[in-house]
C-alpha cells in the first residue's frame, strides 16, 4: 500500500505548483472572463490613470470616466503595488490570489483541528482543495481571496475563545481577527455570511461577559468599513459618476417576498446548486457511518 503523506503543507504546495501552470494565461476560462477582465481593468487604471484605491475605474462606461461602485479593490490594488515594482501584467492576479488561497488552506486545516481532531482536519482541507477552490482560487477574482482572509479570522477567534492567554497574547488575537475580517468582507460582501458562525462564542455562556463584549466591540469595529464602502461610498460614487457597475442586490422587503413566491428555486440554491451529485453522495455516506458507529456527534 502506497504511504500517504499526512503532513497538510506538503498538499498544499503541491496544488499550489499544479496551479502554477500556464499562470500568466489570460483571464480566458470556461466562465468568468467578464469577471476578471473587470479586475484587471482597475488595477491597470490604478497603474495608468490614477492610484486613489477609493475611485476604481473601469473602461467600459463609454465616455465616462469609468469611475464607479464596485468591491472594495484590495486584490486589484496588490496587482497594481507589482506593477509598480515589476511593471504591469495582468496575471499578477492570479498568482496573488493562488498565494493567498493557499495560506487560507493552511487557516482552514488549523481552524478544523482546533475544534476536531487532525485527522479531520487533514480530510477536510484535501476535500476543500479539490473542490471549486482548486479552480476558483487561481482566477483573478475575489471570492477564495476573500473567504481566505475571513477563515483566518475565525481562527483567530477561536483561538482567542479556545486558550487561556495573557493580555498581550489577547490584544494580538482581536487585532489578527479584526484585521481579517475587515480585509475579507470588503473585498467580498458575502464572504461575511461565515461571521454568523460568531453567534456560537457571543452567545455561550462559558465565557466570561467581559470577554464576548470585547470580541463584539472588535467584530463591529472590523464590519465598519464594508457598511461605509458598500452602502455609502458605492452609491456616492455611482450618483456622482453616472455608471453603475457593481450590482447592489434587492432590498430586503423584495428579497423575502422572492424567497416565498418561489420555495422549489430557494431550496434548489442549498442542496443542488452546492452540493451536487458527488457532494450529496459523500454527504450520505456520511451520514450512514454515523448512524452505524452510533457517533456521539447525532446527540
Amino acid at each position: 500500500m502506497p504511504v500517504i503523506i499526512k503532513d497538510i503543507r506538503f498538499w498544499i504546495v503541491a496544488f499550489f505548483l499544479i496551479r502554477l501552470i500556464g499562470i500568466t494565461n489570460p483571464p480566458l476560462e470556461v466562465s468568468h472572463n467578464w469577471r476578471q477582465t473587470t479586475v484587471s481593468m482597475a488595477a491597470r487604471n490604478f497603474a495608468e490613470a490614477d492610484n486613489n484605491i477609493l475611485y476604481p475605474r473601469i473602461d467600459i462606461a463609454g465616455e465616462k470616466s469609468g469611475i464607479t461602485g464596485m468591491e472594495f479593490p484590495l486584490l486589484n490594488y496588490l496587482i497594481y503595488l507589482m506593477s509598480v515594482v515589476f511593471g504591469y501584467d495582468h496575471w499578477y492576479g492570479r498568482l496573488i490570489n493562488l498565494i493567498v488561497s493557499s495560506f487560507g488552506l493552511w487557516y482552514f486545516f488549523r481552524l478544523v483541528k482546533l475544534h476536531f481532531s487532525e485527522q479531520v482536519a487533514f480530510n477536510s482541507t484535501i476535500v476543500l482543495a479539490v473542490s471549486i477552490w482548486f479552480q476558483f482560487s487561481r482566477k483573478i477574482m475575489p471570492d477564495t481571496f476573500a473567504m481566505s482572509m475571513v477563515i483566518a479570522a475565525l481562527y483567530y477567534a477561536s483561538c482567542y475563545f479556545g486558550e487561556k492567554l495573557n493580555h498581550k497574547k489577547q490584544i494580538y488575537q482581536l487585532i489578527s481577527f479584526s484585521v481579517m475580517m475587515m480585509m475579507g468582507v470588503l473585498s467580498k460582501l458575502p464572504a461575511g455570511f461565515l461571521s454568523v458562525l460568531l453567534l456560537i462564542p457571543l452567545l455561550h455562556g462559558g465565557f466570561s461577559v467581559k470577554k464576548r463584549m470585547v470580541f463584539a466591540i472588535a467584530l463591529g469595529v472590523s464590519l465598519v468599513p464594508s457598511l461605509v464602502w458598500y452602502f455609502i461610498w458605492v452609491p456616492h460614487l455611482v450618483k456622482t459618476y453616472g455608471f453603475w457597475h457593481f450590482f447592489m442586490g434587492v432590498s430586503f422587503s423584495q428579497g423575502i417576498s422572492e424567497l416565498m413566491n418561489h420555495p422549489a428555486e430557494t431550496l434548489k440554491m442549498f442542496y443542488d446548486v452546492p452540493l451536487k451529485f458527488a457532494g450529496f453522495a459523500i454527504f450520505l455516506i456520511g451520514i450512514y457511518n454515523m448512524v452505524k458507529d452510533k457517533n456521539k456527534w447525532l446527540s
